[in-house]
């Protein structure tokens, strides 16, 4: 899913880090708990393949010795390996906790199986136990860990690369049930899963041509559009009898409430029920005195925000992996059925025992709290906005717990900026997983002092409380550290200070035209695409395009003549600079790798370990807004004499391919740029609240493609057309900046922003 490429070198060794998202709850019933339970990696094997459609099978190893951290919002497990450079590998497999499949799924002479025909064959298969059910076992000692797997694209392996944060994706959905109806009135006693399949796909749906991982972009990811998943073909489906029925004795004590059965119940991707024979439960508990069966379908528990899905509450939804279902019964209003087959065929009968059903997605959740019994996880518990800018926030939470829920802004007297979308300072609802909004308005400044200004809200659900704080920055902290540079096939940018060690902000970087995600080398004449062209996306080419300016036009860049179709454009100038050209581009992915189109900081985004965070380009009115914020403007700031070394870094070309060359001159931006000589430690390290960009040069198409203006002047796209075929850029000389329009094919470097 993920590009990935060097890091930190390891002695020559390969070193590998994964993560299984989202902290593993201690539960109230006897379960995986303990031993890191859901998140516990007893066995990893990894396969390398190449960067073919369909990809190739390069190399397969049982990894022997590995870590796995205890404890925090994702578990880490490390290893290294001794592995031999190839520059022909397009991206590493990991799965864990299923060797045996592994091996099953490969023939005698593994090299060059297809990617798709190994997915194909990647099943995991459930035996039948004592009571002739497929329950997956949770017993302590001797549980079964949650077959994982994970992913992640490389431009080659090389000694000594690292690669890290690849997301390990549990293959099985979890169904936790409560019931919160005193066992006076309904008193549950057993809990059955019918119409289960006893197999699943250990990966996530793919593209069955080429073994390609489905995206969020792709219309036949199922994830988000509440599309059925693929079920094995071999998957068997037990009848759906109460005899082959997954078979979960509940307790509740007399007079109160039942716990939440958590940790017990786990079931293979299962397409929507939409008839009697689909997946179910069935309850069978003590109504008033008599013993009764009730049929619960998995239905969604809200109405689609807007994603895409269509999906309205009470809509059935299939059971995904690396999902929770907590199915609450709420209340119970009437007799069920005597046999556990007529509540089986009631499917479209309106029930007597009334439940809601929590999905919660437990990808990516962090940040978490805990009050012995539920989880609320958050996206951050700091959110940095600039100073100078209104917005409009969704801060989304993820919990287990479905019930009331408040929110309110502390002091609301003395942050007046800060208020909910309902326009007033606090806010409540009955499901915290929609998450709240926020309504955010433009601050005097952003300070307070020493310190920026900044708002906190508090905000609980049922005995749960946690606080974010959000800030008001400088638009200068919005901004990356860096340009964008290429390490060792990676594309990447300083995001920290501490990033600044090894990637300085006056590195030159490495330069694209606009809405372009090839790039070019930012030194070397005459132009020459086999040289000069130092990135492509590996779902792309580069062709037999040759130099000059015919060859130039050849490079793929955001322009009708690649298909791409600009969004009408604002009438006035003011609200075409504030046009972010690619936020709705292929599905709000931004970009489109397989066409080397798109916005390249979404696509650096993208690919775990490349760029921490989400960024995009900046628009035209966020860079004016940048220098606005700027004390000393007219006058900015400077370090170096400006003076033109094309000449000296074409002649040492190879030197300086990576965009990585330290340039002597740019200048300082930002709300606390202040002198007019830039000292040398600020041009490596900027202070915060400033951004020094180094004055970089360009690749033009009148040249045919030459590099010119090294260490004289800088250019930088933003997202905005000026008009039909030139996009705003500032034009950085000493000691000024000034904006213009430059035709699209024009190649610059990139400074990102944060997609705030």
């Amino acid at each position: 899913m993920d590009e990935q490429e060097i890091g930190e070198v390891y002695g020559g060794l390969v070193f590998m880090e994964m993560t299984v998202p989202g902290l593993e709850i201690p539960t109230v019933t006897r379960s995986m708990e303990g031993n890191k339970g859901e998140a516990v990696v007893k066995t990893i094997d990894l396969l390398i393949f190449d960067k073919s459609a369909p990809a190739r099978l390069i190399q397969h190893i049982e990894v022997k010795n590995f870590s796995q951290n205890e404890s925090g919002d994702d578990y880490k497990i490390e290893f290294k390996l001794d592995l031999l450079k190839d520059e022909n590998a397009g991206s590493v497999v990991l799965v864990a906790n299923a060797a045996r499949e592994v091996k099953a799924a490969l023939p005698d002479n593994p090299v060059d199986t297809e990617k798709q025909d190994f997915l194909e064959e990647l099943v995991f298969k459930t035996s039948a136990g004592k009571d002739g059910s497929y329950k997956w076992n949770v017993s302590e000692p001797g549980y079964t860990p949650i077959p994982m797997y994970g992913e992640t694209s490389v431009s080659g392996i090389t000694p000594g690369m690292s690669i890290t944060g690849v997301e390990l994706i549990r293959m099985l959905a979890r169904i936790d049930v409560e019931n919160k109806v005193g066992s006076d009135v309904f008193n549950l006693q057993e809990i059955y899963l019918v119409n289960y399949h006893t197999a699943g796909f250990i990966a996530p749906a793919w593209n069955e041509s080429d073994g390609a991982l489905l995206k969020e972009s792709d219309e036949k990811y199922p994830y988000s559009r509440n599309l059925d998943p693929r079920i094995p073909s071999a998957a068997g489906k037990p009848d759906a009898t109460q005899d082959a029925a997954m078979k979960y004795t509940y307790m509740q004590e007399a007079g109160s409430a039942g716990p939440l059965l958590a940790g017990e119940i786990y079931a293979y991707e299962e397409p929507k029920a939409g008839s009697v024979a689909g997946v179910c439960l069935i309850l069978k508990g003590i109504y008033q005195g008599t013993e009764y069966y009730y049929r619960v379908n998995f239905t969604s528990d809200k109405t689609d925000p807007g994603s895409g899905s269509g999906v309205k509450t009470g809509d059935d939804v299939p059971l995904y992996r690396n999902h929770k279902y907590i199915v609450t019964v709420t209340a119970a209003e009437g007799i069920g059925y005597t046999t556990f087959d007529q509540a089986l065929r009631s499917a479209s009968v309106l029930s007597n025992l009334k439940t809601s059903i929590l999905i919660v997605d437990m990808t990516g959740i962090k940040n978490i709290v805990y009050d012995g019994q539920y989880f609320m996880g958050t996206e951050g518990k700091m959110v940095d906005i600039p100073w100078s800018v209104d917005k409009l926030l969704n801060h989304r939470v993820s919990s287990d717990y479905y019930g009331d829920w408040k929110a309110e802004v502390i002091d609301s007297m003395t942050t007046g900026w800060l208020k909910f979308a309902n326009g007033y300072a606090s806010e409540k609802g009955t499901d915290i997983n929609s998450g709240f909004k926020l309504d955010l308005k433009v601050v005097d400044s952003p300070w307070d002092g020493n310190d920026y200004v900044s708002g906190k809200i508090v905000f609980t659900a049922g005995r749960l409380r946690d606080t974010m704080i959000v800030r008001r920055v400088a638009m200068a902290d919005m901004f990356a550290r860096s340009n964008i540079v290429l390490s060792s096939g990676k594309l990447t940018f300083a995001v920290t200070e501490e990033d600044n060690n090894t990637i300085p902000a006056n590195s030159q970087g490495v330069f694209c035209k606009w809405g372009s995600l090839f790039m070019f080398a930012p030194a070397g004449i005459p132009y020459d695409p086999v040289k000069h062209i130092v990135y492509y996306p590996p779902e792309t080419s580069v062709g037999n395009w040759g130099g000059g300016l015919a060859g130039w036009d050849q490079v793929p860049y955001a322009h009708d003549n690649f298909g791409f179709d600009t969004p009408p454009l604002a009438e006035s100038e003011k609200d075409r600079e504030k046009m972010d050209t690619f936020r709705e581009y292929e599905d709000e992915a931004g970009f489109n790798a397989s066409e080397g189109i798109g916005d390249i900081c979404r696509y650096i985004s993208s690919k775990e370990g490349w760029g921490e965070g989400k960024w995009r380009l900046p628009t035209s009115h966020e860079l004016g807004l940048l220098y606005d914020e700027t004390p000393t403007k007219p006058q900015l700031p400077a370090g170096g004499d400006f003076v033109n070394v094309t000449a000296d870094y074409n002649l040492h070309a190879d030197n300086h391919r990576d965009g990585k060359s330290l340039l002597n001159s740019g200048l300082q931006l930002g709300a606390r740029a202040s002198g007019s000589i830039v000292p040398d430690r600020d041009k490596k390290t900027p202070p915060s609240g400033t951004v020094y960009l180094p004055v970089s040069g360009h690749r033009y198409p009148n040249g045919d493609g030459d590099v010119v203006h090294i260490g004289a002047y800088g250019y930088y796209w933003s997202s905005a057309p000026y008009d039909d075929f030139t996009v705003s850029y500032p034009l950085l000389y000493r000691k000024g900046l000034e904006f213009y329009d430059a035709d699209r094919s024009y190649a610059f470097p990139i400074r990102c922003i944060r997609d705030y």
